[in-house]
């Protein structure tokens, strides 16, 4: 996984990213022009880097095959909007513009650091 560096906040904020604080200790970026683009990106190389059933068990899920069949269950709505939800929440997520405001200060401060 590559982690997020405090520099690129601004570009990050300007395609209205998103960064998930807590992928097993390290911050992830995801937007346009970042190497996780959108989710499924990003999933595709958690799966890779982790495995599908530690992603499931970080969503809650006991492993794998419960995830993907409670996925595809008419029970639930698969949408890029409800997985982006789900890995904020599971994954401490923060939405880019956010970010610099629990700082306290504009996104100067974080490039001041």
């Amino acid at each position: 996984m590559e982690e997020f560096e405090d520099s690129q906040l601004r570009d990050l904020q300007e395609v209205e990213g998103i960064v998930l604080r807590d992928v097993h200790g390290e911050r992830v970026a995801i937007g346009k022009g970042f190497p996780y683009e959108n989710i499924f990106s990003f999933m595709v190389h958690y799966f890779n880097f982790y495995t599908a059933d530690d992603f499931a068990e970080k969503l809650g899920y006991k492993d794998g095959d419960e995830m993907f069949k409670y996925w595809f269950s008419q029970k639930t709505e698969l949408t890029e909007f409800n997985l982006v939800n789900w890995c904020m929440d599971s994954f401490k997520g923060i939405y880019a513009e956010d970010l610099a405001d629990q700082y306290g200060q504009g996104w100067n401060h974080v490039y001041l650091k």
